[in-house]
């Protein structure tokens, strides 16, 4: 009976070690490297908008595209960060920084309000903020969940520059 249990044991393990480890391992990877991708495009976004002190309509298009290239399904928001200096109170003395989002990246994605407008100028130390959010899980994730009951979430983060 012992010999009986200790096969059924050696092909479930046979089974996990050369079909499933190899295929999780795989999903995973690519997972990951599109992680990185989009890491990357990102950031280059950031470091061109802020090198050309503009952002346009081919811009946000390119980003958009970029980043669902990759195989997954991301939902991308552009925010611009303005800077205001307002007088502080006779107590603390001198000025207050401030930033406040302006709605002018997501006009320009929408273009249905200013049809004319074609490209945003920012001015210096504005902020362009860049956040990525997974809409949908990837096949690796589902699988790893099914298999392992291990759940690393959603991709999402968010990348910021400041214009020189």
């Amino acid at each position: 009976m012992s010999d009986f249990i200790n096969k059924v044991i050696t092909i479930v393990l046979i089974f996990v070690m050369l079909v499933l480890a190899p295929l999780l391992i795989s999903y995973m990877s690519t997972d990951m490297t599109a992680e990185r991708l989009i890491l990357n495009d990102v950031t280059q976004f950031i470091d061109k908008v802020t090198d050309k002190y503009t952002i346009t309509d081919y811009d946000l298009n390119d980003l958009y595209l970029a980043v669902n290239s990759h195989g997954g399904a991301y939902e991308v928001m552009v925010d611009r960060y303005q800077l205001y200096e307002e007088p502080a109170p006779e107590s603390e003395g001198g000025t207050r920084i401030l930033y406040i989002r302006q709605d002018d990246a997501e006009q320009l994605a929408d273009d249905l309000n200013y049809p004319d407008v074609t490209s945003i100028d920012l001015n210096t130390k504005d902020v362009v903020k860049v956040r990525v959010k997974e809409v949908a899980l990837s096949s690796g994730k589902r699988l790893f969940w099914s298999i392992m009951r291990v759940d690393k979430g959603k991709l999402e983060f968010s990348l910021a520059g400041t214009v020189r």
